[in-house]
């Protein structure tokens, strides 16, 4: 059923020092591993790498080679020692691997390295109030988040945009009234970009919930990836949300949902709606509900349940002309509802509520913007960005830069 797929990469590095004296150059060898069996072409892969003090000075003396052949990689320094040097540098790049393949990749430092390959990419552009990257645009007051989706020359929708978060008397709280929000690009390409909002949002009575919002995208897929965290010391929040309108062409308008029933159907009125509802157990089982309202009238349209490997967290919504795919972070084994709703207005919700009251809310949502007919180089999986693998160095790499390895 689905025309396309989406491909985020899944990496497992281990990572040795070949030399860390100062200047003198060395190498890291970086493992990439697919273990989910599926193919990935142009996948894009982020690895931090931690370099002991001194042993790296200038992040432009660093390139990656596959079998000895240079391939383009983004580095940005992630952080520094107090003398300058670098403690940690990110690394991007684009792979290409068969199902269940591992690679070798080598990243060489020092004065005598001198990269040879000129990157392209997205470009990024900053206006006093937006981020422009490649056709896609960011208002940098973070509501309304997404600004702009010029892939078929119109704006998004009218209508709530971006995050949002819900208290115990289910009122609703965006950022239009959040206090020292700091907006910066964190990468700015031409692999991959990232741009990151960060504040507090005032919740009613004087209360204040830090927040970090993320907005990501890979030159090689045409996805956008909407993450946040927000900190709930007093667990006041009951639901995350990310909302965004969509200014899709006349009706009727199809969507499905990735259930263990190839869930699908059609919104043929302003006032219709679907909703995906899915509740988590303890024990990790999903029992999940679909919902539709028809001039007016809710009902049930279709139930199931499935285990923790199959928890049903994505699907399509579609217009004769062009299709938004989703998809939600596997992180569908916490305990909780999960709601995915689009409305025949053309806005859509992805909403968690979690099963207890938290000090910590996560929530990351890709939206896949392509035109009608779904091109070749976008016809992927939603496996590929569903199961991400971690990205890890070796723990010798991590005692020699003497940082902590991560669990």
């Amino acid at each position: 059923m689905c025309q396309f797929t989406w491909l985020w990469i899944a990496t497992v590095v281990a990572v040795a020092v070949v030399d860390v004296g100062a200047e003198t150059g060395g190498g890291v060898n970086v493992y990439v591993k697919e273990d989910a069996g599926i193919r990935r072409t142009a996948y894009p892969v982020g690895v931090r790498v931690p370099f002991p003090k001194g042993s790296l000075t200038d992040p432009g003396r660093v390139r990656l080679l596959n079998g000895g052949m240079e391939m383009p990689a983004q580095v940005a320094v992630d952080g520094k020692w107090a003398d300058g040097s670098v403690q940690w540098l990110s690394v991007d790049f684009n792979a290409s691997i068969g199902p269940m393949e591992s690679q070798t990749l080598t990243l060489e430092y020092g004065a005598g390295v001198k990269p040879g390959i000129d990157l392209r990419g997205l470009t990024v552009t900053e206006n006093n109030d937006s981020v422009e990257v490649g056709r896609v645009r960011f208002n940098k007051s973070g509501t309304p988040l997404v600004a702009s989706v010029n892939y078929r020359s119109e704006e998004i929708g009218r209508g709530t945009n971006g995050l949002v978060v819900t208290d115990s008397s289910g009122r609703d709280y965006d950022l239009t009234n959040a206090a020292g929000l700091r907006v910066e690009v964190a990468k700015r390409g031409p692999l991959y970009v990232s741009i990151r909002y960060s504040g507090t949002i005032a919740v009613e009575g004087g209360y204040s919930a830090p927040f970090v919002v993320t907005a990501e995208m890979p030159n090689s897929k045409s996805w956008v990836k909407l993450s946040a965290n927000v900190e709930d010391p007093q667990r006041r929040l009951t639901e995350i949300s990310f909302h965004t309108p969509l200014a899709f062409g006349p009706l009727p308008w199809f969507w499905d949902f990735g259930t263990n029933h190839w869930t699908y159907g059609t919104l043929r009125n302003p006032g219709d709606g679907v909703t995906l509802m899915a509740l988590v157990t303890s024990a990790g089982a999903q029992e999940w509900t679909v919902r539709t309202r028809v001039n007016g009238a809710e009902q049930t349209y279709e139930t199931g349940v499935v285990s923790r490997s199959q928890m049903i967290r994505w699907g399509h919504f579609q217009d004769g002309k062009e299709v938004v795919a989703f998809a939600v972070e596997n992180r569908w084994a916490e305990p909780g509802t999960y709601r995915l709703t689009l409305t025949g207005d053309g806005q859509t919700a992805f909403r968690f509520a979690p099963a207890m009251r938290a000090v910590r809310h996560h929530l990351a949502v890709y939206e896949h913007y392509v035109p009608v007919p779904v091109q070749t180089t976008a016809a992927t999986s939603p496996s590929s960005i569903l199961n991400p693998l971690t990205a890890v160095c070796d723990k010798k790499q991590y005692a020699a830069a003497g940082v902590p390895a991560p669990r």
